[in-house]
């Protein structure tokens, strides 16, 4: 192994790590309809999953190909339309979304309607219930009629966000809550595929591929699909 590759390998790991912890803490491939759900157990989103997919696909190959040729000059436009494609996508799912009525803005207003706006209001309450617990016997007869108001408001906002929070990124992506939805899963299973061949043509190569027009196509098809079908799906 010499040096360029070994420096390669690194800056893969990294950016990876970075990309996969970034991804479990924050709202980074999420999108956060629901601001009362905190960010580490809000559902991913196959958009903004597919946007990184290719973000990372894209960079790691012209980093790559850098070390290997010394030329910055190694993107090509197809590579460029992989990524348009997916900013495309993610783009039209967010208008989409904006545009019907979801169950996701329903349990917001919901959650509103309590005095829920924000995940901030949630660790609010949660503190209000601790301090007044820690009265223990000490508590008045208000303090624990409001102690158990409080308690219930919790636990109906936990009642009721639950449905709508992460099963895992790969479920988050290919089901919808009727189950497995198969405009996701065709999104999911092209992408990977040529992903996978853009990866072992680079490799193989030296250079980003030039993909048959037909498989560009079946993937601007597939994601035209998940956009079309998105609309009248039920998400969690």
């Amino acid at each position: 192994m010499n040096i360029s590759t070994f420096l390669l390998m690194i800056v893969a790991v990294v950016v990876l790590a970075w990309i996969i912890w970034l991804a479990k803490a924050s709202a980074l491939l999420k999108d956060q309809l629901i601001p009362q759900i905190p960010a580490h157990r809000q559902t991913f989103s196959l958009a903004r999953s597919q946007m990184a997919f290719w973000f990372l696909i894209v960079l790691l190959s012209f980093l790559y190909l850098f070390i290997k040729t010394g030329s910055t000059d190694v993107i090509t436009s197809q590579a460029l339309m992989l990524m348009g494609l997916s900013a495309l996508t993610a783009g039209g799912g967010a208008v989409v979304d904006s545009m019907r009525d979801t169950p996701e803005d329903a349990m917001n207003d919901g959650l509103k309607a309590l005095g829920l706006s924000s995940y901030q209001d949630v660790l609010s309450l949660e503190a209000d219930i601790a301090a007044l617990t820690a009265q223990g016997d000490a508590l008045s007869v208000p303090g624990k009629a409001k102690l158990n108001d409080l308690v219930l408001l919790l636990q109906t906002y936990k009642n009721r966000t639950q449905p709508f929070e992460t099963n895992g990124w790969f479920k988050d992506l290919t089901t919808d809550i009727d189950g497995t939805a198969l405009h996701r899963l065709q999104a999911v299973v092209w992408t990977i595929v040529v992903g996978s061949i853009f990866i072992y043509q680079v490799c193989l190569t030296g250079a980003m591929p030039n993909l048959n027009e037909n498989l560009l196509l079946l993937m601007g098809i597939s994601n035209a699909g998940y956009v079309g079908f998105k609309s009248n799906e039920t998400q969690y």
